[in-house]
């Protein structure tokens, strides 16, 4: 017997209390047009089709996702404030480096400016130094010259003294012999560098005392003295100076000690206008020899004035 539609009709009454057959008829029956069909037709299958597929995470994924994009969107709006804030701290930023590239590019052109100032200072600076080691050299030489000069300057000077001085001297001593008489009283002598007769008498003195020329040293020679004044066997040698010094003493007293070895009683004398140190007249009186400085004289030379011939 074949299903009418009215029997059709009842199966749902039919499959109230058998849910398995119920699932296994709807499952042979059922397909996508008809299950589309369906959605379209009733509200209410549609939402219980929708309960049945999405689950209650999934139906609340629109509420979260309002939320979401609620607590999101200030959150963006920040974000792009900020990003906004960041690309003109961006664009600040480069042209502040644009700023000191350019300032680095001049500083580098600056910096090869001094550096090519700096070698030209350098350049000079040798050439300076140059300078100063050429002139360093003229004014040593210049100041070799300057004392050479001035030693020859003092040279010449003191040589010009020397000169006057020795003028002078001489000059004494002449005068000195020309009043011998009136400093050594009566009798006779002079210089034996000057008087031929003195010289021989002299000469004679030293052959009878048997010394050769070789036998009497050079600064002890009789010979050389500047006055020699005799009365018989008293013979009186004299030094002559402006200033008597120690020297002159001393060489008075060598050349009267030669003159002795003859036989002859030697005064050794020092005559002169000055005494050149305090302490030379009391070394004179040491040495036993006797003196006329200035218009002083020693008692040996005021007792060989008085004795006659």
């Amino acid at each position: 017997m074949s299903l009418t539609r009215d029997d059709l009709k009842e199966l749902p009454q039919l499959l109230q209390n058998d849910f398995e057959l119920k699932l296994e008829i709807a499952q042979q029956i059922l397909d996508d047009a008809v299950v589309a069909r369906l959605m379209e037709r009733d509200a209410r299958l549609r939402e219980t089709f929708r309960r049945a597929v999405l689950t209650e995470e999934l139906m609340r994924l629109p509420e979260e996702f309002r939320q979401f994009r609620e607590e999101t969107t200030p959150r963006l709006e920040n974000i792009e404030l900020h990003l906004g804030n960041v690309e003109k701290d961006v664009a600040e930023t480069k042209e502040r480096v644009t700023t000191i590239e350019q300032d680095v590019a001049e500083t580098k052109e600056r910096v090869t400016t001094i550096e090519q100032d700096v070698a030209e200072t350098k350049e000079r600076v040798t050439t300076i130094e140059q300078d100063v080691a050429e002139t360093k050299e003229r004014v040593t030489t210049i100041e070799q010259d300057v004392v050479g000069v001035r030693d020859g300057v003092q040279s010449l000077q003191n040589w010009q003294r020397g000169e006057v001085g020795r003028r002078a001297g001489e000059e004494y001593e002449r005068k000195i012999v020309r009043r011998a008489p009136r400093i050594f009283g009566a009798g006779t002598g002079g210089s034996p560098a000057t008087s031929e007769r003195v010289s021989e008498q002299v000469s004679l003195w030293l052959a009878q005392a048997g010394l050769m020329d070789e036998d009497v040293p050079e600064d002890s020679d009789p010979l050389d003295a500047d006055l020699i004044w005799w009365k018989g066997d008293k013979v009186a040698l004299a030094e002559i100076s402006l200033k008597v010094d120690r020297d002159d003493v001393l060489r008075a007293k060598r050349r009267a000690a030669v003159l002795r070895q003859a036989g002859l009683e030697v005064l050794p004398v020092v005559i002169g206008a000055e005494w050149a140190h305090p302490e030379t007249e009391q070394f004179a009186n040491q040495e036993g020899v006797a003196w006329r400085v200035g218009n002083a004289l020693s008692e040996a030379l005021v007792a060989f004035r008085k004795a006659q011939l």
